[in-house]
């Protein structure tokens, strides 16, 4: 579940909004983080959006499959299913984020709920973040109808996230944004080559 780990890593910047709306290429992720104070401490809002080339089936089953996440989303060392019932998870996470210099080792155990096909609400019940909740939402995009075509997905993830250690402001929002991406695409490649 590094998926939701490395969502509310890239949203520890230090830049009161950054806006990165706009597709750098083709296929490219779309992500937005902002953030605040209203609380006395650091507060953001991250919200992504990208599409892949997988019908809805494979990609719920890639964003599910919690216990081998680690094998393919970048900084994230282990994760693991504690418990399940029904459409509920608990899910414990450990990873890391750089900022330049600096490692801050992230721990988390997260309550996921799902809704099969169509999202995955998550939120925060231990570990070094103040605050931590997210949403991930699938929908199925009608096929090309070409040989081999089997569908798309459309992604969208939105994550409120208040991080428990400090976080450099000077790079940290490029740093953060840059690694991001680098989970989605590596999210999106998984859902891609996946039988």
């Amino acid at each position: 579940m590094r998926l939701f780990l490395l969502c509310s890593l890239v949203a520890l910047s230090g830049s009161a909004c950054l806006d990165a709306g706009a597709q750098t290429t083709a296929g490219e992720p779309d992500i937005s983080v902002v953030m605040n104070h209203a609380k006395g401490y650091p507060l953001f809002a991250v919200t992504a959006k990208m599409t892949a080339n997988a019908d809805i089936a494979r990609s719920w089953k890639v964003l599910t499959d919690y216990d081998r996440l680690a094998e393919f989303v970048p900084n994230l060392s282990s994760s693991q299913v504690l418990s399940s019932e029904g459409n509920e998870r608990v899910v414990t996470q450990n990873g890391f984020a750089r900022f330049l210099f600096i490692r801050q080792n992230i721990d988390l155990v997260l309550h996921v709920t799902e809704q099969p096909m169509e999202a995955i609400d998550i939120r925060l019940v231990s570990g070094n973040m103040r605050e931590y909740q997210a949403r991930w939402e699938l929908q199925a995009i009608s096929p090309m109808r070409q040989p081999g075509d089997d569908g798309r997905t459309r992604i969208s993830y939105a994550g409120i996230i208040a991080p428990g250690f400090y976080v450099p402001t000077l790079f940290g929002a490029t740093l953060m944004k840059s690694d991001l991406r680098n989970m989605l695409n590596a999210v999106k490649a998984e859902m891609e080559k996946r039988p």
